[in-house]
């Protein structure tokens, strides 16, 4: 599970033998890996605040 968090592709074989979740876990590991933990974590975290800013909004008229 290192070697997936890691995404350095070692292997000793192992994953052929994993079941149907074993291969889910071990494909998360590597997503985890990749995209790092700092980035899932805030994607997991949501946004709770209110937005610091707001877009103006205005009627263009035309013609």
């Amino acid at each position: 599970m290192i070697s997936a968090l890691g995404t350095v592709g070692l292997s000793i074989g192992g994953t052929a033998r994993l079941d149907g979740l074993g291969k889910w876990i071990i494909a998360g590991c590597m997503f985890a890996g990749r995209v790092g933990p700092l980035t899932l974590a805030l994607l997991l975290a949501g946004n709770r605040s209110a937005p610091l800013w707001q877009r103006p909004e205005e009627d263009v008229q035309t013609g």
